[in-house]
């Protein structure tokens, strides 16, 4: 919520703050009060007021006051306990206390008045450094600690520690997005911190777009989950995640451009070109698949069906250690199945091949005798 200019100052107040004012937290409530000098008594008697607390830009409390009465020296004063939304995080805030009336055509702010102390809220916070990982299986987050500042004895609401995907970078207050992962840490007691937070959670799915990953801890109020503190990871996700698989058109194309290379260095070109295929996620584990690839041998796809020819009907062809063009030059073995078994690795067994699309039990039992771990 914000005003303009013109809302600040309106053109004949009815009432303003007086001399004595001020605030008192009390965990997630806060009271405010202040003497209010009546100047319109009329209208202040037809208008909604509201004093409201503000965090710099940010609206944290607001105490609805219904009508002002002025008592014989024009005066009123009013005291409210009202919710606090606490902006997350450690930073000091520069409070203002504001009185707002609202004559019919919304709130409209008509005095407000700073306070020299700036206030940092004693909050659950992240401590040391955070991090995360996007893996093709896993999500993992890590935090070197979790602490509660409030006075001993004064236990938190139960924390989770979340990893969330937003469109825009978070500056703090209400966002949406999308969670990618969350792990609960219960209730911590005041003055006490926890050991650091590493955990693994199923691989997140994010649509295409570029995302701004944000580590928040959040606690459980009576408001709800309420964000405490937050990280915010400079280096965006570019989505979709999981990245698509390549599509068989694109490994033939990768494969017919190595075969029809004249030179050692052009397959070793064209394994390069199939590394860049990977999504860029980072601080992300890179996938196995292109660093496999990447180690493509220069041997070209004709030089390898030669020498499966010219070997003994005994030698068997590694599925971990041979090459996509190797694997190729097997009868029944198209590019793209050459491809999964590469991307695949490592294989405990023949057997396993059974996961790569495009072998099914016919075409494995005669790759068999020609084959090995």
């Amino acid at each position: 919520m914000s005003f303009t200019d013109a809302q600040f100052a309106p053109a004949t107040p009815a009432a303003q703050l007086g001399h004595s004012h001020g605030y008192a937290f009390d965990g997630d409530q806060v009271s405010l009060r202040a003497d209010i000098r009546i100047l319109d008594p009329m209208a202040a008697a037809e208008r909604n007021w509201a004093l409201q607390l503000w965090a710099g830009e940010t609206l944290i409390a607001n105490a609805g006051c219904g009508a002002l009465w002025a008592d014989a020296s024009g005066n009123t004063s009013v005291e409210i306990t009202v919710a606090a939304m606490l902006p997350a995080g450690t930073s000091e805030h520069a409070l203002n206390l504001a009185l707002a009336c609202d004559d019919g055509s919304g709130l409209q702010r008509c005095d407000s008045t700073g306070y020299p102390r700036s206030e940092r809220f004693c909050l659950p916070r992240i401590d040391g450094s955070v991090g995360y990982t996007l893996a093709e299986g896993h999500t993992a987050i890590h935090a070197d600690g979790i602490s509660n500042p409030r006075a001993a004895g004064s236990l938190s609401g139960s924390l989770v520690l979340e990893l969330w995907a937003l469109p825009e970078l978070y500056r703090g207050g209400a966002f949406t997005g999308i969670l990618v992962g969350s792990t609960g840490l219960g209730c911590i007691a005041g003055q006490y911190a926890t050991d650091a937070v590493d955990t693994e959670l199923p691989a997140c799915s994010l649509p295409a777009g570029r995302w701004h990953l944000t580590l928040m801890l959040r606690e459980w109020t009576s408001n709800g989950y309420v964000t405490r503190d937050y990280r915010t990871f400079s280096l965006p996700v570019d989505g979709p995640l999981p990245a698509p698989a390549t599509t068989e058109k694109t490994a033939v194309e990768i494969a017919a451009a190595t075969a029809e290379a004249s030179t050692d260095a052009a397959p070793e070109a064209a394994a390069s070109t199939e590394s860049d295929t990977e999504t860029p996620v980072a601080p992300a584990e890179p996938a196995a698949a292109p660093a496999e690839a990447s180690k493509t041998s220069r041997r070209t796809p004709a030089r390898a069906a030669k020498a499966a020819k010219q070997a003994p009907a005994s030698a068997q062809i590694s599925i971990n250690d041979a090459d996509a063009a190797t694997l190729a030059s097997l009868k029944g073995v198209t590019a793209a199945i050459a491809k999964g078994i590469v991307a695949g690795r490592p294989w405990k067994s023949v057997d396993e091949l059974i996961e790569v699309k495009g072998i099914g039990a016919r075409l494995l039992d005669k790759l068999r005798s020609q084959l090995r771990a």
